[in-house]
Order: structure tokens, then C-alpha cells, then sequence
């Protein structure tokens, strides 16, 4: 018995037909493009990933270390899967690797299948009675400093031997990574519920920024601020991607002003938080920043007469899409760690503005 699939391809039409099962315990695949017929083996998992790796290294030497073996090896594979598919994946020049057309595509549905395979693993790990498997999570800074770490330490108690994979990421650069499963979770700092049929967005506290500076600053002690004082500090402007002017544009112009004209805008939060603390400078900061037990900060927020508009922490995940165990049982740790937060109440009286 034949079987016809289509196979992907930007200029011709390749039809795959796997060889009579009965006479063959490992079967390659026949291609047929038009008249011509070769015959080669299935795509295989780690071809895939070999693959993926050397687009996003961009290099076969990078990539290689990386999933350490030798280059020889890795060009190998990727050449095993063009013959497979018939179709040119990588454009090489002296200066490293770009996919063509159908490497993005083929690398887009690889993430995807990487990211089923871990679930899968993940939820037979559950079967099994063994609590381990691997998270993967993305944290905009200050849910890195705070809510995460909290609800990491909490879950491990109970599943010492779940790993995670963590890093730092700001909405809405992080949803492509969220889409493809790279990613199982985003938690960030978002806008009013944002509208994305594709993603899941649950929201664990309801935030606002403050504006922050440090602890000794002269403004802290001052009279309660009215909007347009803001005006005349100087700004540091954290802005790992868009993000970050949205929320200084947005929380001025709630007010009808314009945002400050800051001279230093700085993708480093660390950095940021270090300019204020040594400096004159002032930035806007969740309040989540300052709950809780924490050790003596070096920056305090500044009183307001007036409230600045929300900014909720949301976890984000993939729209009906069902997380594996594991992962059901952290975002429930999640919600959990978040409803122990108490933020610190806004001394300020509301400005009675609507956000827009």
C-alpha cells in the first residue's frame, strides 16, 4: 500500500510515498518531484535540531559546539535533510548560515514538535509517579526579582527535581517564543488585558508603576508630587524592547502630557536600577518591586497626589493548548505565590482621569 503526503516546498510539488511496509522493517521515503524519484530516509528528530540550532547560532562551528559534536557531523545532518526534502534549507556564505524560505518554515513546526516531545516526556514522568521534567519560563525584571524566584523556591519543596530553564524577556517581545512552545510560560508586565486569540493570558496581580529614586533623594521627603513635577526630573528609561517608552508614554500622556525627553534610555535593568541608585536620575518601577521581606533597597518610590495607571502582571501561555502536568502544577504555584503578595498601598488620591 502507497501513501501520498505533501511535503514542504516553496517551488515544487514533492510528494512523499512511503515503500511497501510488508518487505521492509525500515523504510526509507520515495520523493517523487514531477518524473524524478529518490529515495531517502525519514526526517529524523535530531536533524531537526541540528538544524534549528545552526539558525539560530548562525554558524556551523557555533552550532556544533554548542550541541557538541563536529562540525563535520552537524553539515552532514542538514545536508541528510535537504536530500530528504529536496529542497536547499541554509544559504552559506563567508559569513555564516541564513535559512531560505522552507528552513523558516521547517524550523517554525521543529520548535513546535521539540516543544510536544517535552511536554510528552513531562506528562509520562507524572504517569510514571516521577516528579521531574523541565519548565521553561520567561520573566520581564522585576517578576525575575520577585514573584518567579518566590514560586520556584515554594514548587521545588515539593518537586526538588524539576529543572528550569529561565530567562529574561519583556512583553510583547516574547510572544513568538510563547506561540512556537520554545517558551511554556511568559510572566510580564502587560498593558489592559491584551487581545491574542493564540495566546492564554492570566493575570496574577493587579500592578501599577511608581516612580522610584534613590533612597536618600531630596524628593523623598518633599511634598506629595503632582503629575507635572515628574516632568522636571531626569529620567532613566528602561527599554529591553518597545515596551518600556510604551509604559513612560502611557503613564504620561494618561495625564495629558508628553513623556520626558530622557536622555538615558538603557536595555539593561540592572543598569538602570544602578544609575538611580548612584544618581539624581528617577524611573518607573512596578510596585511589586517593593513587597514583601526584602533586604534594605537603595531605592524608595516618590509620594503622589495622584494614582498612575495599571500595569498587571500576566502569565502567558499557549491558547488551547494543554500544558503537561508539570506545568499545570507551577502556573497553580504560580497563582498561589501571587495571592500571598501584598503591594503596597498607593498613598495617592486617584486622579480621576480615565486611561485611554
Amino acid at each position: 500500500m502507497r501513501v501520498e503526503k505533501s511535503a514542504i516546498c516553496s517551488n515544487s510539488a514533492l510528494v512523499y510515498r512511503p515503500c511497501d511496509l510488508s518487505v521492509m522493517q525500515n523504510p526509507p521515503f520515495v520523493i517523487t518531484n514531477g518524473d524524478h524519484q529518490t529515495c531517502g530516509p525519514p526526517m529524523k528528530i535530531s536533524q531537526l535540531r541540528n538544524l534549528t540550532v545552526v539558525i539560530e547560532a548562525g554558524t556551523v562551528r557555533q552550532a556544533a559546539k554548542h550541541l557538541n559534536l563536529s562540525q563535520s557531523s552537524v553539515t552532514k545532518s542538514i545536508h541528510q535533510l535537504e536530500e530528504t526534502l529536496g529542497v536547499e534549507l541554509l544559504r552559506r556564505s563567508s559569513h555564516g548560515v541564513m535559512p531560505t524560505e522552507a528552513g523558516r518554515a521547517l524550523v517554525a513546526r521543529a520548535k513546535v514538535i521539540d516543544a510536544e516531545l517535552r511536554h510528552a516526556r513531562n506528562d509520562i514522568d507524572a504517569i510514571r509517579g516521577a516528579n521531574f521534567g523541565e519548565i521553561r519560563v520567561s520573566a520581564s525584571p522585576t517578576v525575575a526579582m520577585s514573584l518567579l524566584p518566590r514560586a520556584i523556591v515554594a514548587f521545588q519543596h515539593a518537586r526538588p527535581r524539576v529543572s528550569f530553564r529561565i530567562e529574561e524577556g519583556v512583553y510583547p517581545d516574547v510572544l513568538p517564543s510563547v506561540r512556537t512552545g520554545d517558551l511554556d510560560f511568559a510572566i510580564c508586565l502587560v498593558p489592559d488585558q491584551p487581545r491574542d486569540d493564540t495566546l492564554s493570558f492570566e493575570t496574577l496581580l493587579e500592578d501599577r508603576v511608581v516612580p522610584a529614586v534613590r533612597a536618600d533623594h531630596p524628593m523623598i521627603s518633599a511634598r506629595r508630587l503632582e503629575s507635572a513635577d515628574l516632568l522636571k526630573l531626569d529620567w532613566v528609561v528602561y527599554r529591553r524592547g518597545r515596551t518600556g517608552l510604551d509604559v513612560v508614554e502611557q503613564t504620561f500622556r494618561v495625564f495629558g502630557l508628553e513623556p520626558p525627553k530622557s536622555t538615558i534610555q538603557c536595555t539593561s535593568f540592572a543598569c538602570a536600577l544602578a544609575l538611580v541608585e548612584g544618581g539624581d536620575y528617577v524611573t518607573l518601577v512596578p510596585s511589586q518591586f517593593f513587597a514583601g521581606p526584602r533586604r534594605s533597597l537603595a531605592i524608595a518610590p516618590l509620594l503622589l497626589d495622584f494614582q498612575l495607571p495599571s500595569w498587571n502582571v500576566a502569565v502567558i501561555s499557549r491558547a488551547e493548548h494543554e500544558l503537561s502536568a508539570v506545568c499545570r502544577a507551577f502556573l497553580a504555584e504560580l497563582h498561589r505565590t501571587a495571592a500571598k503578595i501584598r503591594l503596597p498601598r498607593s498613598s495617592a488620591r486617584p486622579s480621576g482621569r480615565t486611561r485611554r
